[in-house]
């Protein structure tokens, strides 16, 4: 019984290890419809700690506004007067502690200024 066991643990650890890639392209990605009223600032995302060696960037600008990013918060300001449909896009950055960042995830809002 004890060698069954372990062989499906190695086996289960061969098929979590060959699921693993080293494409860039392995990342989960979040999407969000949000609201906000025409020029209020919208806070979209919030954490309290900071990764010890990575980031966020934001990927696609809006254009109807701005982001304002830091470690801790993301936030979103339209356009004086703007009321519409804007969207941004983050991608969230990690590292071993080398220095070569990689993406490990992306966050997609969609967002919706009216009154």
């Amino acid at each position: 019984m004890l060698i069954k066991f372990k062989f499906v643990l190695v086996l289960m650890g061969i098929l979590l290890a060959g699921s693993c890639s080293d494409n860039d392209k392995d990342f989960p990605t979040t999407t969000a419809e949000l609201q906000v009223k025409v020029n209020d600032t919208l806070l979209i995302a919030s954490r309290d700690t900071a990764p010890v060696e990575g980031g966020r960037d934001v990927s696609v600008e809006p254009k109807h506004g701005k982001v304002f990013i830091d470690a801790f918060t993301i936030k979103y300001l339209a356009d004086t007067g703007y009321m519409g449909e804007d969207f941004i896009e983050i991608t969230n950055k990690g590292s071993i502690g080398d220095g070569n960042y990689f993406t490990t995830s992306v966050e997609q809002y969609s967002l919706k200024i009216s009154e």
